[in-house]
């Protein structure tokens, strides 16, 4: 124990794998009272090839605030601990974004070593948007995979040691780089299993990440999918009515519809309507199809007659309407008295108002 002591108090930023015994913590005061070091129990885990995480003990000087793995954990002063993990989800950093710093974010250094799919599609929109209807339609086309949504933004990769960190350098990739590289072939693998040849992934939260897919992706293609604003809310808000209301539903999807604005003025994309999907779905999908450069297949049309996958809540429309496998006609466009002021600029923005 002395030598443990003596250890931790020449190099404090060694980490105590977590343990359940009751003397780990009597060996914890003991440290913090011989090594000047303050050990607080880890809050946020990080999954170690496919271990449960659990909560561990976090060795930190006293002040500073302790980072979590499974088995081990870091210090605000370490870049790393025990093994490589993969992480689902973020952990906030100064100035980052998504996890990563912005300055970090680039474009592949090597286009064919480094990725793996060739023009992926991202459906940009709000959820209740219809972004489901047009995964299913877009699915039906013997060239495009679209499966459900795969919040692969969300997936991120530590090095969890120093060595780890170094070696990543050496071979000149920063976090974002083996992101990427996580993103391009967990998307591939879904590409490769469907024997297509384009994927499209439609998750309603990569509108945060747009600008984070083009740099990964330099040839990604973005379609923008609009739907009346207030519609939007409101089938929002119908989803859930107990947990979602309607004032709620109008500050909830608004944040989403402020980004893809922001994302139609940026990047290069084609416009799509929801209510001209379901109006003319022949002329919208030939439209769709001329930009993404195919041939236009009337199976689209009739997307019940394919398979794709379950329906199923989180991962996309769920409900009675989607399950028909036919193309509804969409709700009537609100009034113009009925639109809160909210959401007045947006619908002027995009044309469900006079400007």
């Amino acid at each position: 124990m002395l030598w443990l002591v003596r250890r931790l108090s020449e190099r404090p930023t060694l980490a105590l794998r977590e343990m359940s015994r009751p003397w780990v913590y009597g060996l914890a005061a003991a440290v913090e009272r011989h090594a000047g070091l303050k050990i607080t129990r880890a809050r946020q885990p990080v999954l170690v090839e496919g271990t449960p995480a659990g909560p561990g003990l976090g060795l930190g000087t006293r002040g500073g605030a302790a980072r979590s793995g499974h088995g081990a954990t870091l210090t605000a002063d370490e870049p790393g601990g025990i093994g490589a993990a993969v992480t689902t989800g973020t952990r906030p950093r100064p100035g980052a974004t998504g996890g990563r710093a912005a300055a970090s974010i680039r474009p592949p250094v090597d286009r064919v070593a480094d990725r793996l799919l060739v023009a992926p599609v991202f459906v940009l929109s709000a959820p209740r948007s219809g972004s489901t209807l047009l995964r299913v339609v877009l699915d039906s086309h013997s060239a495009l995979h679209a499966p459900i949504e795969t919040h692969v933004r969300r997936l991120t990769v530590q090095c969890t040691t120093r060595l780890a960190g170094s070696a990543m350098n050496t071979l000149g990739h920063n976090l974002a780089d083996i992101d990427h590289l996580l993103w391009d072939r967990l998307l591939h693998r879904e590409l490769l299993r469907s024997g297509k040849r384009t994927i499209v992934e439609k998750t309603p939260s990569n509108v945060f990440a747009a600008e984070r897919f083009a740099a990964c992706w330099p040839d990604a293609r973005f379609l923008f999918l609009l739907r009346h604003p207030l519609s939007v809310a409101r089938s929002w808000h119908e989803a859930d009515p107990s947990r979602r209301p309607m004032n709620r539903a109008v500050q909830h999807t608004l944040k989403y519809m402020v980004a893809v604005e922001r994302m139609r003025r940026l990047l290069p994309g084609l416009t799509v309507r929801y209510e001209d999907l379901t109006t003319d779905p022949t002329a919208e999908t030939r439209r769709i199809c001329d930009f993404l450069d195919l041939p236009w297949e009337p199976g689209m049309i009739s997307y019940g007659q394919h398979e794709h996958g379950e329906y199923r809540k989180g991962q996309g429309d769920w409900r009675d309407k989607i399950r028909t496998g036919t193309i509804q006609p969409g709700r009537p466009l609100p009034e113009p008295d009925e639109v809160p002021a909210t959401l007045t600029d947006m619908c002027r923005r995009w044309e469900y108002l006079p400007g």
